[in-house]
């Protein structure tokens, strides 16, 4: 099938009644499904919202438009026990070329890899397979269509052309906050993809959670050991990571809170009671999630119980 038979499949398909021409997701498995698949993406960037790729590679063209294609949320699929060589190699270079902070990658891995075999390409008959490759993965893997489903209903419907930060990808920019620069990289960076999109999430929330934890807990363990300077350093440090998060996240109250009890450990307790009124009210009003992470009964009623232990304690001061 070359390009022009799959641009005659997609009019069609786009004329059908009750396909919106513009929410296209597009999907691919094996190398011509995934070639023609970010090919197809590619032709029609203004209609094409969500890209789902099984097993495969493509061309230059295609990766090129990958690496500029920020707004175009992927999920990239492959196994170790694909049968054809290269595979798993292929798609984790679509992965990491593609430009979106909102992709996934899965990748079901194996005891060993599948042995090279070399193989004509035109004939298929050469190859045995094992189940690794394509949509013979839906057999041994059957959680994969429901995650292709979830995917595309979360790109498609709930979230248009997003999909949740991509924790793997979010790495190296995370892992500024331990350099001189602190906060001031991963801020710039965040604004600078705001500007082009004012949406776009480039980390995780529960990342930066757990990261700014961590340096609460260790300001703890130095108040504690009577280190007050080396306390109050990691608290700070604490806050300012917080903060960004709330840039980040501003409807989470679960952000709110976090600078809350950080500003009270700091003795900042104008700041904690603002913040802290503020998660309130928000888990009150039920207009947002608790977090973009968790909306549980169970993790409401937890971060409620610690919003109102930090209103307490700031009304028991005064």
């Amino acid at each position: 099938m070359w390009p022009s038979d799959v641009d005659t499949a997609f009019q069609y398909l786009v004329s059908q009644p009750g396909v919106k021409r513009d929410v296209i997701g597009v999907g691919g498995a094996g190398w011509f499904g995934v070639l023609h698949s970010v090919e197809v993406a590619r032709q029609h960037s203004a209609e094409v919202k969500s890209l789902v790729l099984l097993s495969g590679e493509t061309l230059q063209d295609g990766l090129q438009f990958l690496r500029q294609a920020s707004k175009l949320p992927g999920l990239f699929v492959v196994a170790d026990d694909d049968e054809y060589p290269r595979t798993v190699e292929a798609m984790e270079w679509l992965y990491i070329n593609s430009s979106s902070p909102g992709k996934k990658f899965v990748h079901y891995s194996a005891a060993q890899d599948a042995p090279w075999i070399w193989y004509e390409t035109s004939d298929a008959g050469k190859v045995p397979a094992r189940g690794g490759h394509g949509t013979d993965m839906f057999k041994p893997h059957p959680e994969l269509p429901g995650i292709i489903v979830d995917w595309l209903v979360t790109t498609l419907i709930k979230t248009l052309s997003r999909a949740p930060a991509d924790a793997l990808a979010s790495a190296a920019i995370l892992n500024q906050l331990w350099t001189s620069e602190g906060v001031a990289r991963p801020k710039q960076q965040l604004m600078e993809a705001r500007r082009r999109d004012s949406q776009v999430q480039l980390w995780p929330e529960v990342n930066v959670d757990i990261i700014g934890e961590d340096h609460v807990r260790e300001g703890e363990s130095e108040r504690k050991a009577g280190r007050l300077r080396e306390a109050k350093m990691q608290i700070d440090t604490a806050i300012e990571i917080f903060k960004l998060n709330l840039l980040a996240y501003p409807d989470s109250a679960d952000a709110h809170y976090n600078l809350a009890d950080a500003y009270l450990k700091n003795g900042q307790k104008d700041l904690a009671r603002q913040y802290a009124e503020k998660a309130l009210a928000m888990i009150d009003s039920h207009k947002a999630p608790l977090s973009s992470w968790s909306d549980t009964e169970q993790r409401r009623a937890e971060i409620r119980g610690g919003v109102q232990d930090t209103l307490k304690e700031l009304n028991a001061a005064h």
